[in-house]
């Protein structure tokens, strides 16, 4: 069992660097952007973010999704390659002619999002970095369907690098703020979706076959639905408090969601190498219990990563960003859980993936939307961005609570409920305390809140929490890391050597 949960985190963390490395750079870049950039461009890069997101969803067409759906049920090549063709014909056929709309009416489009119609070549730019994206995505699906995990890391990191580095130049080189960090993430898409064309021109000719089209096409569908849900549940808290507030407080709060969502860095690795492991353990007679201690370690692994990022958050804007941006800090927890919540609803998603009954994933997200919208409208007029934090936290909570209800009636995983209460329990404990003892100074405050980060792992391991096969394997780990240790290169060995006979003659001092 081991054996697969260490090949699953394997192809976790190559995909995780290679296709999120972006959100971890973006994030280190913050000191840069935080003195380059003032809270308006920050609000503006929000906006054009948010509608180039639900086009993407628009023009994807839930192929994400049903591509490797039927990609899995293919035994032979040749069939394979067909699905990969039917996913490039969708798009040629219905997405590209969709982004010729908004292209028609840039200035519309930025009258309403960032209230000027005048920055309308804002909105070409992320209408052209969507359909590079939707190009882009069948080279890299294929990589991934195919389990290449390296090269798609390889070409992942060199766009991210690629993105990051122009995005560094118009900034801080030409003073460019919004506009330079939006037109470098269009330059970079077009740049590699141009290198890695081969792929998407060689499966054309496998030819025109409507049978796989419509299947693919009807499975994918209802997942547009449900994208645009996703969409609510994620970004259209920015337009309500844009609407309530001001752009300003838009690029706080979206400073604040950038922080929170570094944890997207492991949520979304997990969903890229997750459909492989859950398939391709299917038929294992121990699949259930599998999927369930999966599910724990998730929560172990994700929750601590949450907790970190709430007990520290207000010490990394001090040292990251610029006192305007200070006040992003109160809804980093609300954040990062909500992204937890949202990786656990992928995660126990498992019944509807194996019933195909994907109109489920739509009513599931479009209900826990109805719940963000009608929470937006009661909470951001009064309390502002943390209204809005509070509204996605509680509707991300509901989609995993409503997901994980319908899916176990349709698979039943025997999920371990006692030690994930006792996960969410200590983390409360921790941050608890963390927030009732405050320090004056910066650097007594990140050591107190580092201590107790180190004490919730011990907390667990206290009350409990670890079964003992778990224990022997993470020992055997450690042994086999030490035994790896001392097979490094002879230049290593002295030293080694040296502390082995410095143990051995404090034995001996002790014992006479």
């Amino acid at each position: 069992m081991f054996q697969k949960f260490r090949k699953l985190l394997s192809h976790t963390f190559i995909y995780g660097l290679g296709n999120y490395g972006i959100k971890l750079v973006g994030f280190l870049l913050i000191p840069l952007y935080t003195r380059y950039l003032r809270p308006t461009d920050y609000g503006i890069m929000s906006m054009v973010s948010m509608y180039t997101q639900v086009m993407f969803i628009l023009m994807n067409l839930g192929q994400s999704t049903s591509l490797f759906r039927f990609y899995y049920e293919k035994d032979d090549a040749e069939s394979r390659e067909r699905v990969i063709a039917a996913s490039v014909w969708l798009v040629l056929l219905i997405a590209l002619p969709l982004a010729s709309l908004p292209l028609a009416f840039s200035s519309l489009l930025a009258a309403h999002l960032i209230d000027d119609s005048g920055l309308w070549f804002l909105m070409c730019l992320g209408t052209g970095t969507v359909i590079c994206k939707v190009f882009l995505r069948m080279p890299f699906a294929v990589m991934r369907a195919e389990e290449e995990s390296k090269r798609y890391a390889s070409w992942s990191v060199a766009r991210n690098a690629v993105g990051a580095g122009l995005a560094v130049f118009f900034v801080a080189g030409l003073h460019q703020g919004a506009t330079g960090v939006i037109a470098s993430q269009f330059f970079a898409e077009l740049l590699f979706c141009f290198l890695l064309a081969g792929t998407t021109v060689r499966t054309l000719g496998m030819g025109f076959h409507w049978a796989d089209v419509k299947a693919q096409l009807l499975f994918g569908l209802p997942y547009v639905p449900a994208g645009v849900g996703a969409f609510v549940l994620d970004l259209a808290d920015r337009w309500f408090i844009k609407h309530y507030s001001s752009i300003d407080e838009v690029g706080i709060y979206s400073l604040g969601y950038r922080f929170g969502e570094i944890i997207t860095f492991i949520i979304s690795a997990i969903q890229l190498s997750w459909p492989q492991f859950l398939f391709a353990n299917r038929k294992d007679p121990n699949a259930p219990q599998l999927y369930s201690y999966a599910t724990t370690y998730y929560m172990a692994g994700v929750l601590y990563l949450c907790l970190g990022l709430a007990v520290l958050a207000p010490e990394m804007l001090h040292v990251m960003a610029t006192p305007p941006f200070y006040r992003a800090a109160s809804v980093v927890p609300l954040i990062a859980l909500s992204g937890l919540c949202d990786g656990l609803t992928f995660i126990v998603n498992i019944g509807i993936l194996f019933a195909k009954r994907s109109i489920w994933r739509m009513i599931v997200v479009l209900s826990a939307a109805v719940v963000n919208i009608a929470l937006n409208f009661a909470l951001i007029p009064k309390y502002g961005m943390m209204g809005a934090a509070w509204a996605t936290f509680i509707a991300f909570a509901v989609q995993a609570t409503i997901t994980l209800i319908v899916s176990i009636r349709m698979y039943y995983v025997p999920y371990q409920y006692r030690r994930l209460a006792q996960l969410v329990l200590g983390a409360a404990l921790v941050y608890g305390t963390s927030i009732a003892l405050p320090f004056d100074s910066l650097v007594k405050s990140i050591a107190f809140k580092s201590a107790l980060l180190v004490a919730y792992p011990v907390l667990l391991l206290v009350t409990g929490f670890f079964e003992p096969t778990e224990l022997d394997g993470a020992r055997a780990w450690i042994r086999s890391r030490a035994r790896s240790l001392g097979k490094l290169s002879p230049a290593l060995r002295p030293v080694l050597q040296v502390g082995s006979a410095r143990r051995e003659a404090k034995r001996n001092l002790l014992d006479s």
